[in-house]
């Protein structure tokens, strides 16, 4: 009769920490993560900052406020070598950058381009690139 209680307990006991365990959300956006794709090379540290919104610290010294808008992560970061240029070179520009944290990837574009570029754009960089990142 002690054991058939016991059993009963545990069993109880083991179903509310079930019960009570919550899920991670598929799209939450926060922790550190290594963004992969070209041009790309730093770790970004992201934490909460209100509601619908991640502070994003890269590694190589840039922090920006991201806000989700329709069930993606968007910001704009000014950078100095944002301009890829066709001859290999880069120049500052805006770079605006989406990501869909559920899926971790995401696409970025230089939305205004340093003027200079000696060749124009390298090819590709007038459409979205796509990356992914990697949770570390």
């Amino acid at each position: 009769m002690n054991v058939t209680a016991g059993l009963a307990t545990a069993t109880i006991v083991a179903g509310a920490a079930v019960g009570f365990a919550s899920p991670a959300r598929a799209d939450d956006f926060s922790g550190t993560f290594i963004p992969n794709g070209p041009g790309l090379h730093s770790t970004w540290v992201v934490t909460p900052c209100g509601s619908d919104c991640a502070r994003i610290a890269d590694s190589s010294g840039w922090t920006v406020d991201a806000h989700r808008w329709e069930g993606v992560w968007r910001f704009m970061v000014d950078l100095p070598d944002g301009t890829k240029c066709n001859n290999d070179g880069g120049l500052p520009g805006t770079v605006s950058f989406k990501v869909d944290a559920s899926r971790q990837e995401g696409t970025m574009l230089t939305t205004n381009p340093a003027l200079g570029c000696p060749w124009a754009l390298a090819p590709g960089y007038s459409n979205p690139v796509f990356f992914t990142l990697t949770r570390t």
